[in-house]
């Protein structure tokens, strides 16, 4: 679920970002669009990460 939103909320920054006409609020969305990016991706490898160490049985 939260992978969609972050989807959706990278979408709707590109799509503000091209209807501004202002360099200043478009760099700002752009760099707004970079950081949900990172966060998802984090997020990705954060949850392989919780997966991995459930499943270790080792550490049970």
């Amino acid at each position: 679920m939260a992978e969609d939103t972050g989807v959706w909320l990278s979408k709707e920054l590109s799509n503000l970002a091209d209807k501004q006409k202002a360099y200043e609020n478009r760099a700002f969305l752009v760099a707004m669009k970079k950081v949900v990016e990172e966060q998802n991706d984090r997020m990705k490898l954060l949850q392989g990460e919780v997966d991995g160490r459930l499943w270790n049985h080792e550490q049970w």
